[in-house]
């Protein structure tokens, strides 16, 4: 049963042990992108694991290239969340101080004094505001994040399919789509005003991977921030392993066996297999921000499944379903911003 449906089983801890021991490490765009969203020390954390691995650590070209080009974007979604927030404010106490304009007339609310007390405590968290922003490092201007993965992966980067190659899999990959063979089918939709790059970037990635795999001796161990269902098996929103398909896919085209891991996870095996000794709060803080991403997807399922429940019109439920996204706020400012881009 395990010989024939392996990928269903995980490795036990002497053969993880092994592929930890003699693998290389490939990351994906999204986990070099969200060194931005970190804090100082956890993403010097990370740093420190990654020079750690550095004599093991190989990219794709598709990863590289999804960097290169979401950097500035994600580094802008940092700055632009103090203008956000400020906006949000100015909402918030425009809706309480129209509430407290209904109780002008009530016998025991001092409607005024309330409204001063509630004018000074958003003029207070407006001011720290402004201190939080003005130390806030120009990343625009000087990117350390940048320079140091820049001397990290040179040199570990692998080289793009060709023209005719990445042809090929355009119209495979459109196939793939269609029968929901994963990776990158939940891109259809969104991606699909953005060119075959972008819509079939995950699968670039993919086979990107496989080909590495093929020209050496060991194995690959993938870290990728992805969340969507064309990367992990879930049950009941719970998220059981890697999609098996590509675990069966990657042993058929290889004879190997891949590993793969979101972010936190793969520091939390980090300490356990590599004597790494990454702090519980690092690995706690970049769970948090995926589980936030995640809350994020539900949240949109969630309320497009109330829209369809509250609307019974057929053609509207199926034009209602096609729009669901089931991205991260974060994907989506990245995936906006490519489509102004583009324009």
């Amino acid at each position: 049963m395990k010989e024939k449906f392996s990928e269903y089983y995980k490795l036990n801890e002497k053969e993880l042990k092994q592929h930890w021991e003699k693998d290389i490490f490939c990351f994906d765009a999204n986990v070099l992108l969200n060194l931005y969203r970190y804090s100082p020390s956890t993403r010097e954390a990370f740093f420190n694991l990654l020079e750690k691995v550095k004599d093991r650590i190989w990219i794709t070209y598709q990863a590289a290239f999804e960097y290169q080009k979401n950097r500035l974007v994600v580094i802008n979604a940092q700055r632009e969340a103090y203008k956000d927030i400020r906006e949000t404010l100015i909402k918030k106490k425009g809706e309480i101080e129209a509430k407290l304009n209904g109780f002008k007339k009530h016998p025991y609310l001092q409607t005024a004094e309330l409204k001063k007390q509630i004018e000074s405590a958003f003029d207070s968290i407006g001011r720290d505001l402004d201190v939080l922003e003005s130390k806030h490092p120009d990343y625009l201007d000087n990117d350390p994040v940048w320079e140091k993965l820049s001397t990290l992966l040179d040199g570990k980067v692998g080289d793009d399919f060709s023209k005719d190659d990445l042809e090929k899999l355009y119209r495979d990959g459109k196939k793939r789509y269609d029968e929901k063979a994963p990776p990158g089918y939940m891109d259809m939709k969104e991606k699909q005003n953005e060119g075959n790059r972008s819509l079939f970037g995950d699968l670039i990635v993919w086979k990107q991977v496989i080909e590495k795999a093929k020209e050496i001796d060991d194995s690959i161990i993938l870290i990728t921030d992805d969340l969507k269902e064309d990367w992990w098996y879930k049950f009941k929103g719970k998220t059981i392993s890697p999609r098996p398909e590509l675990i069966k896919e990657f042993k058929e085209e290889t004879r190997k066996r891949i590993n793969i891991y979101q972010a936190d996870k793969f520091l939390e095996m980090a300490n356990k297999n590599l004597s790494q000794q990454t702090t519980k709060e690092a690995i706690q803080e970049i769970r948090n921000l995926r589980l936030a991403d995640e809350r994020d997807i539900e949240k949109e399922i969630r309320e497009l499944e109330m829209l369809l429940e509250d609307n019974g019109d057929e053609n509207f439920k199926e034009n209602a379903k096609s729009l669901v996204t089931k991205e991260s706020s974060f994907e989506k400012a990245i995936r906006i911003s490519s489509e102004e881009q583009n324009k």
